[in-house]
């Protein structure tokens, strides 16, 4: 792609090499077809999919040439790019004047732009232990970090030790042992999701992992790292931690550690320009996703919109990237789009197609329908008496009227009456002239496939 050149004006600047910017892109190009686009990309590849880093990817069955759901893991074809007269500016962006308008580069270029979309995303969060650097110490987000760990593993029998039981985590132990891997969970909690799932659930993950011969040490910390003769790792220090029944430090040997205990906003450039930012959120926004400083936006997991049940969000996950995108894209280029949106996210492990929707919570009353044995169910979670979120496991038939019921914050007056297998879901729906009352979620977007 073409460089940019120091001082040019760009009608729409994006920020991020990611999905956000290229979903912002096709959403501008749509309502503006002249308009300049310039995305900065940190990393050397055009746009990609994050979701296949952790499956199909990592297990080997695709490479990243080609498109998401094409045998890849790009946004877009590089012609695409060519073809909508969109540039790749391969860099960093270092500093932003909201009042100037103006982005300054790593390499000393500088940019004034006429909308701004910040999309950088996250980083991966760092163990702050002894040794933490070693080689065979793995975190996973980029195409780069997934290639490594997927070498390592072409050998099959190595010992892996997987540290966090989140998305990450249990992914890439999961398809860890679908490369022959001996594998070892680490988890200071107590059980996988316990924010989102109550025990049974819970339960249920972890039973997947012990069945196919994953060992489980919940309830324990990383203390270090220690190192072979060849200065490799070759162990993982851990400590019961919490109520554990176990009283005693131990070292897991170990060939690799993959570490997967969340990711910090890349907030920094945002907070430098005196944005408003939420430390732990990132960037905060209004419903049509601006910034506190005009025609400046964010997407992506940067992005802390407003939401009708839990206030100010941010979530990280695949699908919220495509609908931020979409909506920044569109009102940076005149349109006037509020961001209403049913949360979503899916969760690929062993054969068990999991699909999350809206605000699952482990204290909420839950109604599983179908069976936990058969590996084929719907859990629904009830918030004071409406319908707020539903997993789904292997049964994702009924996912779109799922999304609606949550959207429209569906009364459930009986929630056992959902356990009737004949029970029609469909006759929760409120009437017209109720569905948009107050405490009601967001609606847009489809339920198919995010991270």
């Amino acid at each position: 792609m073409a460089s940019a050149q120091s001082g040019r004006t760009v009608a729409y600047l994006l920020i991020g090499g990611g999905l956000a910017s290229a979903t912002a892109a096709e959403a501008i190009r749509k309502r503006d077809p002249n308009g300049s686009i310039v995305i900065i990309c940190k990393e050397p590849q055009r746009p990609y999919n994050r979701p296949p880093l952790s499956k199909e990817y990592l297990r080997g069955e695709i490479n990243a040439e080609g498109t998401y759901g094409n045998g890849g893991i790009y946004v877009h074809e590089p012609e695409w790019y060519g073809e909508q007269h969109v540039e790749l500016l391969h860099g960093e962006a270092t500093a932003l004047d909201p009042a100037a308008k103006t982005v300054r580069l790593a390499d000393g270029q500088t940019l004034t732009y006429g909308k701004l979309l910040l999309a950088m995303g996250g980083r991966p969060r760092a163990l702050d232990v002894p040794h933490a650097d070693l080689p065979g110490i793995h975190y996973l987000r980029t195409v780069a970090d997934s290639g490594a760990i997927r070498n390592e593993l072409d050998q099959p029998g190595k010992r892996v030790v997987v540290v966090g039981s989140g998305f990450i985590g249990l992914e890439t132990a999961a398809n860890s042992l679908f490369r022959h891997a001996q594998v070892t969970i680490v988890e200071p909690l107590d059980r996988p999701w316990p924010s989102m799932l109550p025990p049974a659930l819970s339960k249920y993950l972890s039973s997947q992992y012990e069945r196919r011969g994953a060992t489980l040490r919940y309830q324990h910390g990383v203390t270090g790292f220690t190192a072979g003769e060849d200065g490799r790792l070759a162990g993982v220090e851990i400590t019961p931690v919490g109520d554990s029944p176990a009283t005693e430090s131990e070292t897991i040997s170990c060939d690799l550690a993959i570490v997967g205990v969340g990711i910090l906003l890349n907030s920094d450039l945002a907070q430098q320009a005196g944005l408003e930012v939420d430390p732990r959120q990132g960037i905060v926004l209004n419903d049509h996703l601006q910034t506190s400083a005009p025609d400046i936006y964010a997407a992506g997991d940067l992005a802390a919109y407003p939401d009708p049940v839990l206030g100010r969000m941010h979530f990280e996950h695949w699908d919220n990237a495509i609908a931020t995108g979409q909506t920044a894209g569109a009102n940076m280029a005149g349109g006037d789009e509020v961001y209403h949106h049913v949360p979503y996210f899916f969760s690929d492990q062993f054969d068990l197609a999991i699909n999350m929707l809206g605000y699952p919570s482990s204290a909420a009353h839950v109604v599983v329908r179908g069976a936990l044995t058969r590996d084929q169910f719907s859990a629904y979670f009830i918030d004071d008496g409406k319908m707020r979120g539903v997993m789904m496991v292997n049964d994702d038939a009924q996912m779109d009227l799922a999304r609606d019921l949550i959207a429209e914050a569906a009364p459930v007056p009986d929630p056992h009456a959902l356990l009737d297998p004949n029970f029609d879901l469909a006759s929760l729906r409120p009437r017209p002239e109720t569905a948009a009352g107050e405490g009601s979620a967001p609606t847009s977007g489809t339920a198919s496939g995010a991270k």
